[in-house]
């Protein structure tokens, strides 16, 4: 308190001297906002505010523009890769095979559905009532493929009468972008989990990884080349080892930041 009184003294002293009117109810009858134009530092101070402000927030919506993670469409037939990937252990290339050898990993055929459910015709795994998962909403499942597909339970056959199964795809990258599954199931042998998450538990497929280019680049860079067993990477890995002086290589490392690799 003692060093407050003697600030404002001195202050006060200082004003006196150099001439400065300090009667202030002058100014007490001129409005705020008029103070505040008057005033060229803060208006010029509040503008730069307001347009960084504006400029951040339009930034954040914009790189927001196309990410769909956590998209969760509902699909005309209700398929729960957590029955099938994680209950029954089914491999994710049994039904996506193109994933092995294409650039994309493909919508399964409903033949390859047929090639179990011709001899599964009912649900007799665990339920969730809670979320309304019972075994007559499974078979009914079911039976909507039989009925895309013709499928008599009776004769056991075929009747000829298809409709097609519209899906919904969760997974769209822009035109602009160019990525080979085969490239990175096969050569690299990546996961699926790598890229789609916990598919073994999802009830309902939902795009698990923003699949931004920022998330791609961080991906190349912290995930190391592998070379045991892979002859498609032998010579170029033994060259760049030596250039860098690792015994690991990334896949930055190895030419997976040049802008070529995906855009072309």
């Amino acid at each position: 308190v003692t060093m407050l009184f003697l600030v404002t003294k001195t202050l006060k002293r200082l004003v006196s001297n150099n001439g400065v009117d300090t009667d202030f109810k002058k100014l007490s009858g001129i409005p705020l906002w008029e103070k505040f134009i008057k005033n060229q530092f803060l208006v010029i101070v509040s503008v730069i505010f307001l347009l960084l402000s504006s400029a951040y927030f339009a930034y954040g919506y914009l790189m927001q523009l196309g990410v769909d993670q956590g998209y969760m469409p509902i699909q005309p037939i209700h398929y729960s890769h957590k029955i099938h990937a994680g209950e029954n252990k089914i491999e994710c290339q049994y039904c996506h095979s193109s994933a092995r050898i294409s650039k994309h990993s493909g919508i399964p055929s409903l033949n390859v559905c047929m090639n179990c459910h011709e001899n599964i015709a009912e649900y007799d795994g665990e339920e969730d009532l809670e979320k309304g998962y019972t075994k007559d909403f499974y078979t009914n499942e079911i039976r909507k493929l039989y009925k895309a597909v013709g499928w008599d339970e009776t004769t056991r056959s075929y009747t000829g009468d298809t409709e097609p199964v519209k899906w919904v795809r969760i997974h769209n990258l822009p035109d602009f972008v160019y990525f080979n599954h085969s490239q990175h199931v096969t050569v690299a042998g990546v996961d699926c989990q790598k890229c789609h998450g916990p598919v073994e538990e999802m009830e309902i497929m939902y795009q698990y990884s923003p699949l931004t280019m920022g998330w791609c680049i961080n991906c190349h860079r912290e995930s190391n080349i592998k070379v045991k067993d892979n002859e498609y990477y032998t010579k170029i890995h033994e060259e760049l080892s030596k250039k860098y002086g690792v015994e690991e290589l990334t896949v930055a490392q190895m030419g997976g930041l040049e802008c070529g690799k995906c855009h072309y």
